[in-house]
């Protein structure tokens, strides 16, 4: 999810779980949920090329095992600069920030790694859009309220709180029954089109034909595209495409652009301009030479998303 959403979740948790519910420690709460997305630096300093970046973040970082390991020993730093909450109140602050950002992460469908070391497969729900406001807003105002007033929103001696963390997941929930009702059958997902649950985006991969529509919770179908499934492509042994095969569940396919072949993931945007796309080998003596993988630049059609 966003740094926005994943902060509001842990400055909420934060806030339901100390005993002080105090600004202070909403933001500490909301910093703590943040850190597993620092693996965007790291990845940007030591993977060599965009691919490798793309495929190794929310890797180690929001692995549960790993966080789950690290949560004492933050939390103990914490207690000795902020001694009025006890030390387990802070270590529950703190794995709960955290393990709940790699949970939520994992209902998108970039993937996340969350059982290494015992298993590196990316868990990609995929029931909601990176970015959706209506999980986000309540969870954002009750942290704003808390800034603003310096004490928590009661309405009729009820915290909003606990009320925003219930609507967000229960939420959360109704996205995924929804998706579980509009998956066909077969190699393929359901997944939201940007900001919303209403209005899906489907894709399903056939062994000739990729073919992409867009349908609401009602049933109602809008769009259907397709593209050519390029299975001979496929079969071209390039250590790039294996990777990211296994990142994309094989939701992925190949192009090619000008002798250059094009590894695009049909996961985000749609399946004519992808958001992931890479230029992974180049045509030389009619023989396709793997080079070192970057992004392909494409024009994002933001109409297509929504199915126009």
């Amino acid at each position: 999810m966003d740094s926005i959403t994943q902060f509001s979740l842990g400055a909420a948790v934060g806030i339901a779980v100390s005993p002080k519910k105090t600004p202070k420690i909403a933001i500490i709460s909301g910093l703590l949920a943040s850190l597993p997305d620092l693996d965007i630096l790291l990845t940007m300093i030591n993977d060599s090329n965009d691919l490798d970046s793309t495929i190794n973040h929310r890797g180690a970082s929001h692995s549960l095992f790993f966080l789950t390991l690290v949560s004492p020993l933050l939390a103990l730093i914490l207690f000795k600069f902020f001694n009025y909450i006890d030390y387990f109140r802070w270590w529950l602050i703190t794995f709960l920030a955290l393990t709940t950002h790699a949970i939520l992460d994992s209902f998108t469908i970039y993937g996340t790694s969350l059982f290494l070391p015992f298993s590196d497969e990316k868990i990609m729900i995929g029931s909601i859009f990176i970015v959706d406001p209506i999980y986000t807003l309540p969870l954002l105002v009750s942290f704003i309220y808390l800034m603003v007033r310096k004490k928590p929103w009661l309405i009729k001696g009820k915290s909003f709180n606990t009320m925003a963390l219930v609507f967000s997941h229960i939420y959360l929930l109704f996205g995924v029954i929804v998706q579980q009702i509009i998956v066909p059958t077969g190699h393929a997902f359901a997944t939201p089109t940007p900001f919303n649950s209403y209005l899906w985006r489907v894709v399903k991969v056939e062994e000739g034909n990729i073919s992409e529509y867009f349908v609401d919770i009602f049933g109602d179908q809008k769009t259907a595209i397709s593209v050519k499934n390029q299975q001979s492509l496929r079969e071209i042994n390039l250590k790039s495409v294996n990777k990211y095969a296994k990142f994309s569940s094989n939701f992925y396919n190949l192009e090619v652009d000008n002798n250059q072949l094009i590894l695009q993931d049909l996961r985000m945007g749609n399946i004519k301009n992808p958001v992931f796309s890479f230029v992974i080998a180049k045509k030389i003596d009619n023989k396709w030479k793997q080079v070192e993988p970057r992004r392909h630049t494409i024009k994002i059609d933001i109409n297509a998303m929504f199915g126009g």
